[in-house]
């Protein structure tokens, strides 16, 4: 086996255990590991956002989405604004209840992070950041293209 190989193996398998972190995370709170993700795009995003980003930003179905958002309109976590830049797609917005609930959940997370990031040094985390990052984007534009072969 190659240097290769297994340097992106260990990482594969240190990425599916922070994976497993935030999807035990979410169960903890009563969430689905993609809801976690579609109320954090919704909670940092307070001027409103469409179903249809948070689709593309989550890479989830518009059905996993429309079903996580309808169960937070009924409970009064959400509200489905009209959208003044496309009438098409309508805003997400917590409302003030919906606001505490995502506070219970995300605060605590957030401040988990930051933790975790400050045990880095200030070089660390630019280093990380930038090397994540290019992973990232070079992951994506690979699926991207071989989605397109199928």
């Amino acid at each position: 086996m190659s240097q290769l190989h297994q340097i992106s193996k260990r990482f594969t398998r240190i990425f599916d255990q922070q994976v497993a972190v935030y999807e035990q995370y979410a169960r903890q709170h009563g969430l689905q590991g993609k809801g976690l993700y579609i109320l954090l795009w919704i909670y940092y995003n307070p001027q409103g956002i469409t179903q249809k980003l948070i689709s593309e930003k989550t890479y989830s179905t518009k059905q996993v989405v429309n079903a996580t958002i309808r169960n937070w309109v009924a409970k009064g976590y959400l509200t489905c604004q009209e959208n003044p830049k496309d009438k098409r797609h309508k805003l997400l917005k917590l409302t003030e209840e919906g606001k505490q609930y995502a506070a219970t959940i995300l605060d605590p997370l957030e401040e988990m992070e930051m933790q975790a990031m400050g045990s880095l040094t200030a070089e660390e985390q630019l280093v990380f950041l930038q090397i994540f990052d290019k992973y990232s984007q070079s992951i994506a534009a690979l699926f991207s293209e071989r989605r397109k072969n199928l």
